[in-house]
């Protein structure tokens, strides 16, 4: 079998199926490896595991269990830093006791704060801001690619194969069913291919003829620079990830800088069939094909929240940021089976580091077992009814998706505001019609209308499915 993409969840995947005796397993990737240029490459490591939903609770709960136990060059590949959720509002506090809620009903420990508890906890917040606070202890970082280069190594001492610098350009296929991949360095026969490309997900869908309700979209992430307040700090984190979700921020440290991720901007949704290779990306000064460059404008009043409710930022400068790529789908969830047009032909998409292990391990129980251990029916790939698939609706949801992350639906004003999009340079030998399709349902979607199904159905909302 063939496994598209060696990120966290291709990585993940090919450990999952070897343990299970599926050893046969070769996984290629486009770019250089251990870090060929995805989400993985990029990714801050957040993991916060309480969600609305049950199932990416447990997907997360199986990666932090799963990554503290792995290591790579002698480092754990999960800091156990705790997390801790601020509400500045009453709303935002009531919403906290319901995700406390969940989490006591999905078995993840944590507790409702006060305000004093947060200030001792996250020392340089602005403890008058502050009514209150959920502490989740077992929450923290995860260090992707440390996480994938060990399962990467248990998995090929397995017998699996990881081949980079292949890149797919065809999806083989024979009376219904799903025969091999084409690279540009030669065709790999299989009876089963699994599509964790991430961004590029759509574009490994069209070579096989199936559509993948995904999205690329920038997210900001920036960097401090070093702050006196933590001079003299050794380790990577001392203190909780921190979530400021009614402002749409999150909050970590880097030893003596603080990194700040903000879903505060407009979304700036990224073309998936443009989205640059590897060598093409470095070729233009890009440091990998899903980090764009820092958007000032977007960050100006996030940057603003932030030194409100963190006063030792007053007197600090952003350092250095990016604008990364993430997928996102209309409901926020991720795309995993097998297809119904392409028998052998599975998605393992739109997944994030959070879920990464826990997914990975649920697409292989389904492959090997017939079944997985968990209920997957909310992220089974034909949830989605035909229209639901069509390029302006998924572009539409999945922005809205994407300003829900952190908030609740009380962003859904997002549809009604201007989107940009992330710059993409032309890509020769891109399917053109693939592109003038994303780029005609990016412009149905800039006219800022609303555009409802037919029969009166708004696009599903999920509140806060997914965040970090």
């Amino acid at each position: 079998m063939v496994v598209v993409g060696a990120g966290i969840v291709g990585c993940s995947l090919a450990d999952e199926l070897t343990a299970r005796g599926w050893t046969d397993v070769t996984v290629l990737e486009q770019g250089p490896l251990p870090a060929p240029g995805g989400f993985t490459s990029h990714a801050p490591g957040l993991v916060f595991q309480t969600s609305p939903s049950k199932t990416l609770t447990a997907f997360a709960r199986y990666t932090v269990e799963k990554f503290a136990s792995l290591e790579a060059d002698g480092t754990s590949c999960f800091h156990q830093v705790g997390g801790l959720e601020l509400a500045t509002t009453p709303e935002r506090l009531a919403d906290l006791h319901r995700k406390a809620g969940w989490a006591a009903a999905w078995g993840v420990r944590g507790e409702i704060v006060g305000a004093a508890r947060c200030k001792e906890l996250w020392p340089l917040v602005d403890e008058s801001m502050v009514l209150g606070g959920f502490h989740t202890p077992d929450d923290g970082l995860a260090r992707a690619l440390l996480a994938s280069r060990a399962q990467m190594e248990r998995a090929t001492e397995r017998g699996a194969r990881f081949l980079d610098r292949h890149t797919v350009t065809g999806i083989e296929r024979q009376d219904g069913r799903v025969t091999g991949v084409v690279t540009d360095r030669g065709v790999f026969p299989a009876d089963h291919v699994v599509s964790a490309a991430g961004s590029w997900g759509p574009v490994i869908g069209r070579m096989a003829g199936i559509d993948v309700p995904l999205q690329p979209l920038a997210h900001q992430y920036a960097k401090t620079r070093p702050l006196p307040e933590l001079s003299g700090a050794t380790v990577e984190a001392s203190r909780p990830i921190l979530r400021f979700q009614d402002r749409d921020l999150y909050f970590r440290e880097h030893t003596d800088r603080i990194g700040i991720g903000s879903y505060a901007h407009q979304p700036l949704p990224v073309d998936p069939f443009a989205v640059l290779p590897y060598d093409e990306a470095r070729a233009r000064n890009m440091d990998m094909p899903s980090s764009y460059p820092f958007t000032e404008e977007d960050w100006a009043p996030s940057w603003e929240d932030c030194r409100r409710l963190i006063p030792a930022l007053r007197d600090s400068e952003i350092e250095e940021g990016f604008n990364g790529v993430f997928s996102f789908t209309p409901d926020g969830m991720p795309v995993l089976g097998e297809s119904r047009r392409l028998r052998g032909f599975w998605l393992a998409e739109a997944v994030w580091v959070t879920h990464s292990a826990g997914v990975a391990r649920a697409v292989a129980e389904w492959m090997v077992d017939g079944r997985p251990s968990v209920d997957v029916r909310e992220c089974d790939l034909t949830r989605f009814e035909e229209a639901q698939r069509s390029p302006a609706y998924v572009l539409g949801a999945a922005r809205s998706s994407s300003s829900r992350c952190t908030t609740s639906s009380t962003r859904s004003s997002r549809w009604n505001s201007r989107v940009r999009c992330a710059s993409v340079p032309s890509t020769p030998g891109r399917s053109d019609s693939a592109r003038t399709s994303w780029r005609a349902a990016a412009g149905n979607v800039r006219t800022g209308t609303r555009r409802t199904p037919r029969g009166g159905r708004a696009p599903p909302r999920r509140t806060g499915a997914r965040a970090g």
